[in-house]
């Protein structure tokens, strides 16, 4: 019998129907490096955004990845989303770069 399970880049992100735990408590930093992420900034573009290295993000989001106790920065989004720790507001049905 096989000990390894398979990857899953979701592991440890709670599913439909789950138990939460409490949400993990990020710093503003965190948080807002958790938002530009989310509109689809890299580390490189946040760390000029927010006036710091690229190694400071990247710390960032490794402790956001403890914190979430997952191993990817989408899971990491995924569960902010879930937990309520970042809000992602409706938008209309056309995206922004679509002609009219």
């Amino acid at each position: 019998m096989s000990k390894h399970q398979p990857f899953d880049s979701f592991d440890g992100v709670a599913h439909a129907g789950g138990v939460q735990s409490a949400p993990a408590m990020l710093t503003a930093k965190e948080t807002q490096a958790l938002l530009w992420s989310f509109q689809g900034k890299t580390s490189w573009e946040i760390a000029r955004i927010q006036n710091c290295s690229e190694a400071t993000i990247n710390f960032h989001f490794s402790n956001i990845r403890r914190k979430f106790a997952v191993t990817s920065r989408s899971a990491a989004l995924l569960k902010a989303i879930e937990s309520g720790v970042i809000t992602v507001a409706k938008t209309g049905t056309r995206g922004a770069h679509e002609p009219d």
